[in-house]
């Protein structure tokens, strides 16, 4: 079976300033199933990124989790931030994932 990304985002971490510094990241498994996350950096997401590998958002789509927007990353003023697909529905946007900030 094919899988539609090489892993998925379920959560994300963010600063004082709601900048997002850390997400959850799963493994994607043949048929799109994933496997149990790691709390992984935004420079090391992006850095998967631009090794070529696929990266979705996850999310609770009652009865189940459902994969969503493609992840990309863009250059800002002296720093590279993680985005979502500019055509994404805010449910599947990055800054509308879990918030992780009570888990460390």
């Amino acid at each position: 079976m094919s899988k539609s990304a090489n892993y998925v985002i379920s959560g994300v971490w963010k600063d004082s300033k709601d900048n997002i510094t850390h997400v959850m990241l799963h493994p994607v498994n043949d048929g799109d199933t994933w496997s149990m996350g790691d709390k992984t950096t935004e420079a090391n997401t992006i850095e998967l990124l631009k090794k070529g590998y696929i990266i979705k958002t996850v999310v609770w789509n009652y009865p189940s989790w459902t994969i969503r927007s493609r992840v990309t990353y863009i250059q800002g003023i002296g720093k590279e931030y993680l985005r979502s697909e500019a055509n994404a529905t805010p449910k599947d946007n990055l800054d509308n994932l879990i918030s992780m900030k009570a888990i460390k």
